[in-house]
């Protein structure tokens, strides 16, 4: 069974099809002579045609033009293919290219002949009456086949779309996972490698494998919160709450807990958006996260500002940056960061200072945020 919301479009188009029907046979058929058997045929061919214009076209199509001919040939009608041209158009729509549209000119050829051999009315009236209907079928074709090629171009650019909004909801997952996975692990390493020079202190070994339990349960945590905004949209994201510019004091103190020496400032965030929030978070988070896992030891310095309208973050350490081992390619961290800065409208650069240490540096509008 058809969805009970077609009905309405569906009559509308029948309604449609029987006015048309109604007026080309009033204008064009009845004011000649009064009706002849054969004319009655073809006028209910003619009718027929026209009504099933909207499930059949091409067959439609077929019927109302031989009808048409054989009237203009018999003088039973003057009709111009306007009615042909009327149930020609959803054949252009579901068939038309331009690749066809050479055929038309052949077929009204073809028509021009037949009339000018059978026809009851001199030349001149036969090609008067045959480049009308050319006008008639061609306008129609073109018409149809221009509609198509819309409802085409805007298919594609919608399917284009939803493939980038894929595309990019792929990545920032990838993003958030690699930040919370990165710098969670490069936290537990860290602890664990103080850990085995404890020696037998037990309890400084406590608390290293408390610290390790932590940071292991927080990850699980933002994982799963991850995961849940992703599967719920943004009912998710509103039950549960994104990290922002609040807990970067927090991650800045466990990365002390874990032996990174850190000089920490924040002044005038207050108001940041939770996009901007998140990404200065991140920033952060990596930025620490590469300081441990590639200067160990190194002094750090961590600041965060939003005066004058932009988050600005900046991180830099003054230790020297070990090359990666074991034949494993350098990480897409600081390559996520920029693709969320950027889509932010921001901006965020990262390298070695001239005098030793390396600087992460980021910067974000409000106002492109907001927008």
């Amino acid at each position: 069974m058809a969805p009970s919301s077609t009905i309405p479009g569906r009559a509308g188009t029948v309604a449609q099809d029987l006015g048309a029907a109604l007026l080309c046979v009033l204008v064009f058929w009845l004011p000649l002579d009064p009706p002849a058997q054969a004319e009655t045929v073809l006028i209910a061919i003619l009718v027929v045609g026209l009504l099933v214009r909207s499930w059949s076209p091409l067959p439609a199509f077929v019927l109302v033009a031989a009808a048409t001919l054989a009237g203009a040939a018999a003088g039973m009608a003057d009709d111009p293919f306007l009615a042909a041209a009327w149930t020609l158009y959803p054949v252009a729509l579901r068939w038309g290219g331009r690749r066809f549209l050479p055929s038309i000119p052949v077929v009204l050829g073809v028509v021009i002949g037949l009339l000018m051999v059978t026809g009851p009315a001199g030349a001149e009236a036969v090609v008067r009456y045959a480049m009308m209907s050319l006008l008639a079928l061609t306008a129609a074709w073109v018409l149809g086949a221009q509609v198509r090629r819309g409802r085409q171009a805007a298919e594609q650019a919608t399917r284009a779309e939803k493939e980038r909004a894929v595309a990019e909801e792929r990545l920032r997952v990838v993003r958030e996972v690699h930040d919370v996975v990165s710098h969670s692990l490069g936290t537990i390493a860290i602890t664990s490698g103080v850990a085995l020079h404890v020696g037998g202190d037990a309890e400084a070994m406590r608390g290293k494998l408390a610290r390790i339990e932590s940071a292991s349960r927080r990850a699980l945590d933002e994982l799963r919160g991850v995961l849940r905004a992703v599967r719920d949209g943004g009912e998710g994201a509103e039950r549960h709450p994104r990290l922002g510019v609040p807990d970067i004091p927090e991650l800045v103190e466990r990365s002390r807990q874990a032996g990174l020496p850190i000089a920490f400032t924040m002044t005038d965030v207050t108001g940041v958006p939770p996009a901007v929030g998140l990404a200065a978070y991140r920033i952060v988070q990596e930025a620490l996260t590469n300081v441990a896992r590639h200067a160990p030891g190194a002094h750090c310095r961590v600041s965060v500002s939003g005066a004058g309208g932009t988050v600005r973050v900046e991180i830099d350490d003054d230790g020297p940056r070990t090359a990666p081992t074991g034949g494993h390619p350098p990480g897409y961290g600081l390559i996520g960061l920029r693709e969320r800065v950027e889509l932010l409208g921001g901006s965020c650069t990262a390298g070695p200072r001239p005098g030793g240490g390396f600087t992460v540096r980021a910067a974000i509008p409000l106002e492109a945020a907001d927008a």
